[in-house]
């Protein structure tokens, strides 16, 4: 992903790959070699049947709690996280758009893929049943919350399964010293935001991509000791309401 300038955006991947287990990088541009420099950008892919545009799946991702597609389905790849990082997944063969879906601080701006980080992609060949890599830590989404097992302080190998029937995604947010699990759950519901000093550091969030139900990657999460609220913001493919707002915040200590 690389800047143009005059709030300009391209994102260059390769034009084809074989179907099978593919790890992404994402490379963002500038000093971004720690988690807390910058980690607003990320590779979303998305895999559209028929013959439909990029600009078809911005106009979608634009409507908040629209409902999905048929034609569209959430294909993995690289969350917002520190430049460099990896996600190792399985690509059936089919047409797939890379997406760029961060967006610069301030108010009414566009997506970076909104102002061009867009590319196509072919996956080609057949599909395999081939193994992802084993992964030291797991987390698992459902219908509406997370597990976590074996999350570490530092580099993560983490295997993420969305083991439910929707579309989901787990954004990691660090607690700020001194809060607990009640003050983070008084972020996300209606009483909105907090009064005083707010309960996470939010200098220090990472995630992963979006994920079709009954599929899996082992994306690389950069954490660290303390307590994190693992949340989902993704709605139905029905559409509705983001998915913490139907309670998918759980609570999770990387040790």
């Amino acid at each position: 992903m690389t800047e143009q300038g005059q709030g300009k955006f391209s994102l260059e991947a390769p034009e084809s790959v074989e179907a099978g287990v593919v790890e992404i990088s994402l490379e963002t541009p500038g000093d971004q070699t720690s988690q807390d420099a910058q980690t607003s950008h990320d590779a979303q892919l998305v895999r559209v049947e028929g013959d439909h545009s990029v600009d078809e799946v911005l106009e979608f991702i634009a409507k908040e709690g629209a409902p999905t597609p048929d034609w569209l389905f959430a294909a993995g790849g690289v969350g917002p996280t520190a430049t460099g990082a990896t996600a190792t997944q399985q690509l059936t063969p089919g047409k797939y758009f890379i997406l760029d879906t961060g967006e610069p601080e301030g108010d009414d701006v566009k997506s970076y893929a909104e102002e061009g980080a867009t590319a196509a992609l072919e996956v080609t060949g057949e599909a395999t049943d081939a193994e992802l890599p084993s992964a030291d830590a797991k987390i698992t989404a459902t219908e509406y919350s997370f597990t976590a097992d074996g999350l570490k302080a530092g580099k993560n190998e983490v295997e993420f399964d969305n083991a439910g029937k929707d579309l989901h995604h787990v954004i990691a947010f660090p607690y700020a010293e001194g809060a607990d699990f009640a003050a983070v759950k008084k972020v996300f519901s209606e009483m909105g935001e907090p009064s005083g000093p707010p309960p996470l550091d939010f200098e220090g969030i990472t995630a992963s991509a979006v994920l079709e139900g009954g599929t899996k990657q082992v994306a690389e999460l950069d954490l660290k000791r303390g307590k994190y609220a693992l949340v989902c913001f993704v709605s139905d493919r029905k559409g509705g309401p983001p998915h913490v707002a139907k309670g998918m915040i759980t609570e999770a200590v990387v040790k």
